[in-house]
């Protein structure tokens, strides 16, 4: 990182290294407000409404293994809460169950 760069500059330099162009409008710029990007909210947002609504299996040692979320439950509870995501947030959403399920399943 250049010297006097922040670190959103740095988190642009980063992208660009992958090819990517972050959207500097969607992007949280004031760590004290909040550590997540707007952009994630609606996706973050959807997963805290629904995660009780895991589905496991008992293994013989007494512990569970953790399938995924069970989407016959998703999907009511999401219009419930009122949330409508896009097939973008909805990729998000899959990306956050799929590191809580990796997360939950680690021993």
């Amino acid at each position: 990182m250049a010297a006097g760069a922040s670190g959103a500059d740095e988190l642009l330099e980063d992208a660009a290294l992958f090819g990517l162009q972050p959207d500097t409008n969607a992007m949280n710029r004031d760590p004290a407000q909040s550590a997540i990007w707007r952009c994630n909210l609606p996706s973050l947002s959807a997963f805290l409404a629904v995660q009780t609504q895991w589905r496991a299996l008992a293994q013989a040692d007494g512990s569970r293994f953790w399938i995924g979320l069970d989407y016959a439950t998703v999907e009511p509870t999401l219009r419930l809460e009122g949330l409508d995501l896009t097939p973008a947030e909805w990729i998000g959403f899959r990306i956050i169950e799929d590191a809580a399920r990796t997360a939950l399943n680690e021993r």
